[in-house]
């Protein structure tokens, strides 16, 4: 009798730990992403917990750029990070993004990036707005929010922006505003206006409005040049209705050359002088 109660003891026991195995074995197989390899499901596994890394080279195996951040979540090829920080390798500067949160795309390699977005490279070129995303396969940087972007003596701001990964050429798209240079210079256009940095000239279109100390000029278009190093303009063309305001003169013509260092205005296309007399200070030499 007692042998048959330790046998029935003995059948418990086991029967408990092969239920036990199976239903360990189940919670494993469930545990797998439906689709995916031990491998990659152990990879997705990690991504959604930890932080994600990911980096694209060249052919010639150049480090391109790279995306790190903190993943919330991984739908399909979209993954969703917070804490963002992405980096595009260039010839002549690199660019370093960063922003609350964003959004990688795992088959085209773009980047949408949300809240407090700051980009800055290599050269000094520090861009700032709400909204940017990165093209990977045009290599373009755009956003439709208002923007801001310095460079040592030089800021531009407007509403929507395009621009090249290194920032050295951006184009602003309207109600564009630049403040450069000491003493201080003030131009505004309804835009477009680009800017090459590399180049150090910038071309505005549309109700253009050049305005320092010494007076103002408005033209439909115009093309500044500025010091590399002052960023101060040196020069600046006007094109098309170009009208000079200086104390009291008002001066019409088809297109203007204004030379910095020598202060003075060269006038093109049949100018027309107009002087008021009652209104003229003595006029500040240059514009």
């Amino acid at each position: 009798m007692e042998d048959e109660r330790g046998l029935k003891r003995v059948n418990r026991i086991v029967l408990t730990l092969m239920l036990a195995l199976l239903l360990n074995g189940c919670a494993k197989k469930e545990a797998k992403t439906p689709g995916l390899s031990e491998e990659e499901a152990m990879i997705e596994s990690e991504q959604k917990i930890m932080s994600f890394s990911l980096t694209g080279y060249e052919e010639g195996g150049k480090k391109k750029w790279e995306v790190e951040g903190k993943s919330a979540d991984i739908i399909a090829d979209l993954v969703n990070l917070t804490e963002v920080e992405a980096k595009a390798y260039g010839e002549e500067a690199d660019v370093t993004l960063v922003a609350d949160r964003g959004t990688f795309n795992r088959t085209s390699n773009d980047v949408h990036l949300e809240s407090n977005v700051v980009a800055t490279s290599t050269e000094g070129t520090t861009l700032k707005t709400d909204v940017l995303n990165w093209k990977n396969d045009e290599e373009r940087v755009y956003t439709d929010k208002f923007v801001k972007v310095t460079r040592e003596n030089m800021e531009t701001t407007s509403t929507g922006a395009e621009a090249l990964p290194n920032l050295k050429e951006v184009e602003f798209k309207k109600d564009v505003k630049v403040v450069t240079g000491k003493p201080q210079t003030v131009i505004t256009c309804d835009g477009p206006m680009e800017v090459n940095y590399g180049k150090d000239f910038a071309v505005f279109n549309n109700k253009v409005k050049v305005e320092d100390e010494r007076g103002q000029l408005f033209c439909d278009k115009a093309t500044a040049y500025y010091d590399p190093k002052t960023r101060q303009i040196t020069k600046v063309v006007a094109q098309g209705n170009v009208k000079i305001v200086r104390g009291g003169n008002w001066t019409f013509s088809d297109e203007a050359v204004y030379l910095a260092k020598e202060e003075k205005v060269i006038l093109t296309g049949s100018p027309k002088v107009m002087i008021y007399p009652e209104e003229t200070k003595l006029p500040k030499e240059g514009l």
